[in-house]
């Protein structure tokens, strides 16, 4: 089932909400993923460094950044291709197609940055907050993908299904199945409206060096709440400025 229009128009508190759900999981189960992880590694694998507990676990905390950072670049990239004002709309935008960049090798890069970054801030959960987290972020992927694309293909029509029979759904060809169009990307937007996902990037490394999770929440948790009040800005300064090349 596709999402509904409030879901869409809510997407971003919702994924907020399923992190927080994930979080709350602690309440009742206060192991760590990063930590359960680092133990069951000491117990199966002979290499010297594997003995020493916080070296695992720094070395998993990093590679969890690594892993969102692989999703803030797939995000980064495809943002840079669509303007911010449209990025962070409450409504699904259909009046132009964009095949640039990442959409020429998945049509969906933005929910697939989303579903990469979940996975790896799923080390700052306990493994059930962790394996929560991800399912409810591929249903609500899911959801919303399926109401983008029925809005596509009823503004769009064969244009969009040629995309569709060219371009794979989510995960991504190796080649780009489509050409080029030309257009330009605007790499200083698509960083900013991603500042989110490089801040719990961040707060994964954080967690590494410090071995402090409540420094880590702080930054994952300044990130998230800055990039709130920058949509929040960035939808009351550019409603009137659509409003006035509407009336021209």
């Amino acid at each position: 089932m596709r999402a509904t229009q409030w879901e869409f128009r809510n997407r971003t508190w919702l994924f907020v909400a399923i992190f927080c759900i994930g979080l709350a999981c602690y309440w009742f189960d206060p192991h760590n993923s990063g930590q359960a992880l680092a133990e069951w590694l000491r117990g199966r694998l002979a290499f010297p460094w594997v003995n020493r507990q916080q070296s695992v676990v720094r070395g998993i905390f990093l590679m969890g950044a690594v892993v969102v950072g692989i999703g803030a670049i797939i995000r980064t990239w495809a943002g840079a291709y669509i303007r911010a004002n449209v990025l962070q709309d409450s409504k699904v935008r259909t009046e132009k197609l964009v095949a640039d960049g990442p959409f020429r090798y998945t049509r969906n890069p933005l929910y697939l940055g989303i579903l990469i970054g979940v996975f790896g801030a799923g080390v700052m959960c306990n493994p059930v907050g962790w394996a929560v987290q991800v399912l409810l972020a591929i249903v609500l992927v899911r959801r919303l993908i399926l109401r983008e694309e029925s809005e596509l293909l009823r503004t769009q029509n064969e244009s969009f299904r040629a995309y569709c029979r060219a371009v794979p759904t989510l995960f991504p060809a190796f080649k780009p199945r489509i050409s080029a169009s030309g257009a330009r990307p605007h790499w200083r937007e698509g960083f900013a409206v991603q500042l989110n996902w490089w801040g719990i990037a961040m707060a994964n490394v954080t967690w590494a060096i410090s071995l402090r999770p409540w420094l880590a929440f702080s930054v994952g948790g300044a990130a998230v709440i800055m990039s709130l009040v920058q949509k929040h800005v960035l939808k009351t300064y550019s409603q009137p400025v659509a409003t006035a090349k509407s009336v021209r």
